[in-house]
């Protein structure tokens, strides 16, 4: 087997244990066991279990930040400029969320895997610069995504756009983390909602030719600069 296959194998592995049984559960021997490898194939692809986990780190943000990025944009690609009114912006982070949730539902694991992760490295010196390195990835998601969504609404933020992504982000924790408990999907939804109003309602509509939709402010310099 190629060593990029194995580390592959072994990565998803170890995601599937630490989200099953935690990260203490996840020792070397239980995560070849659910690989189907021996000991010898999980250290000639990495030097040491904790190179490991930070590989499942990795490999989940970074699919996180895909799904992140991907959420909004089909809705926003599809609005048409000569059809008419564009859509509004509180039902296009209505779109985004449930394409969150729905990827949520499908692959419970990942999410499940990451508050482990997270926890881990909260509990663990030296480890804390990843989890914040995690959230950052969040947040840039999230502001990719709002100035998408903006920009489709034909609207600006009228707030830092880093205090809207921070809004999103705590929004889309704490719908992860309760679902997680209670599998009340359409309950999910409808918290959704209520989020994508809130946030809707830190933005306004822009004419058609003026200051370019989603774009600004970004950050609390852009905001104070205005």
């Amino acid at each position: 087997m190629a060593v990029e296959q194995r580390r592959r194998e072994l990565v998803d592995a170890a995601a599937r244990v630490i989200a099953r049984d935690g990260v203490a559960a996840a020792t070397t021997r239980a995560i070849v066991a659910e690989a189907g490898m021996s000991l010898a194939s999980l250290h000639y692809a990495f030097p040491s279990r904790e190179h490991l986990l930070e590989a499942v780190i990795a490999d989940v943000i970074e699919q996180e930040r895909r799904t992140a990025e991907a959420g909004l944009l089909p809705v926003a690609t599809a609005a048409d400029p000569g059809s008419g009114e564009p859509p509004r912006l509180e039902d296009v982070i209505v779109a985004g969320l449930d394409r969150y949730l729905d990827l949520l539902v499908a692959r419970p694991e990942r999410e499940q895997a990451l508050f482990e992760l997270a926890l881990h490295a909260m509990r663990t010196p030296g480890q804390r610069a990843a989890l914040v390195a995690q959230y950052d990835v969040y947040h840039e998601s999230a502001r990719a995504t709002l100035a998408t969504a903006a920009l489709a609404a034909r609207s600006r933020w009228t707030v830092p756009l880093d205090r809207v992504a921070r809004a999103l982000v705590m929004s889309t924790e704490g719908l992860t983390s309760v679902w997680l408990a209670d599998r009340d999907t359409e309950a999910a939804r409808q918290t959704a909602r209520f989020a994508a109003r809130a946030l809707a309602a830190l933005a306004e509509p822009v004419p058609a030719g003026t200051v370019p939709a989603g774009t600004e402010p970004r950050t609390e310099e852009d905001a104070r600069a205005h």
